[in-house]
């Protein structure tokens, strides 16, 4: 509308003669400005598209797959495979005066992201193509560090506070890491004989995850927040929190869902699944502890979860950043959610992060489980 109201104004002044000008010049500047206004146009319909089509899930159509999937539609009519990208992408990112190049290694799956979460090719998929299964054959670790409880304390709570001895536990530990380095799920795993699910969306420490012969499945992406997968902006680089207008005083976080792709160092696009649908692809067991460390992102995925078809009896979640990143989220509203659902909270010993000055994470027990364990608070 600016566009237009700015040549109306040109117009009259031209017939007005007050302003007079070369013609060529004029056509030449009205031609350009047509230009940009149709640019602007077609940028703001590929936006559009990017949102709610097919414009960026590689010319798979969610619209023909769901009516496939439903029956509406003959699939024998349309060209639909379920065919999967190997992507790389590839960064030189200058620390001091030396320039490191990072290559980053990805998968696409776009026909997955027309599926809802429960359905059968999907968990297929997850668990036949996507997951490391556990290391059965050798049982063995190959680890930097003794893997007892010594290390996180996070760790010691939870079977001081409630598991005790417990064998043969299952866990999802979100933000895996590499498994080993300050993983809370991987002194059950060693001592108890746990098994379970670990996420970790850093392609990196994803790799040297496989190299520690864990005894879980193991998946290289980010737990979602939607009911189908998609694609999520990750900047690897992770994300900033200043206490200053200058910039000057903070620090930064693991690498997680980019806040603002302009200020990204190291993005990549990667493919998010949602917890349910890893959850069914390993048969959908009782989850004894689900530890949710996604730098921000908690609330998000909590309010992802159908409560009603998941059967999760402890969550640590990391609850310090909650409301720096996620703007509609806070401490406070995670222990509201958690309590609405069932679950009361306890704190960790020695929990105390001196760069947010918040308790770091919070433990919430279900309240059939806190009689159950006769869960105190030490």
């Amino acid at each position: 509308m600016a566009i237009k109201e700015k040549l109306c104004e040109i117009y009259l002044l031209l017939k007005k003669g007050e302003i007079r000008v070369n013609l060529h010049h004029v056509k030449t500047i009205l031609i350009i400005l047509c230009i940009a206004s149709f640019s602007f146009v077609l940028i703001q319909n590929s936006q559009n598209s990017r949102e709610n089509g097919t414009w960026n899930n590689y010319g798979v159509d969610c619209d023909i797959v769901r009516k496939i999937v439903k029956g509406e539609l003959n699939k024998d009519d349309f060209d639909i495979n379920d065919f999967q990208l190997n992507m790389e992408k590839q960064f030189a990112w200058l620390k001091g005066d030396v320039v490191e190049t990072y290559t980053f290694k990805y998968i696409h799956r776009p026909l997955l992201n027309c599926l809802d979460s429960n359905n059968s090719h999907l968990t297929k998929v997850l668990k036949d193509d996507l997951m490391v299964h556990p290391n059965k054959a050798d049982l063995y670790y190959t680890v930097n560090e003794d893997p007892e409880f010594v290390n996180p304390s996070q760790a010691i709570d939870i079977r001081d506070m409630i598991f005790k001895n417990k064998t043969n536990g299952f866990f999802i530990e979100a933000g895996a890491f590499d498994c080993q380095t300050n993983s809370v799920t991987f002194p059950f795993e060693n001592k108890y004989g746990w098994t379970g699910i670990l996420v970790e969306p850093i392609p990196e420490a994803y790799s040297v995850c496989k190299t520690v012969n864990r005894q879980a499945f193991l998946i290289n992406t980010c737990i979602g927040i939607k009911e189908q997968p998609y694609y999520s902006s990750f900047d690897m680089n992770g994300g900033s929190l200043w206490y200053d207008d200058k910039k000057q005083i903070g620090f930064k976080t693991s690498p997680s869902f980019s806040i603002n792709t302009k200020e990204a160092e190291l993005e990549i696009e990667l493919q998010c699944y949602p917890l349910y649908s890893l959850l069914l692809a390993v048969g959908n067991p009782t989850v004894n502890l689900f530890v949710l460390d996604i730098e921000g992102f908690e609330l998000a995925v909590l309010k992802s979860i159908p409560w009603d078809k998941v059967d999760i009896e402890v969550l640590d979640i990391e609850t310090d950043l909650a409301g720096l990143f996620q703007k509609d989220s806070s401490p406070e509203k995670i222990v509201e959610f958690m309590d609405k659902l069932g679950y009361d909270r306890f704190s960790h010993r020695k929990d105390f992060n001196p760069k947010t000055k918040r308790r770091q994470n919070d433990l919430f027990v279900r309240r059939d489980i806190v009689k159950k364990y006769n869960v105190i608070q030490i």
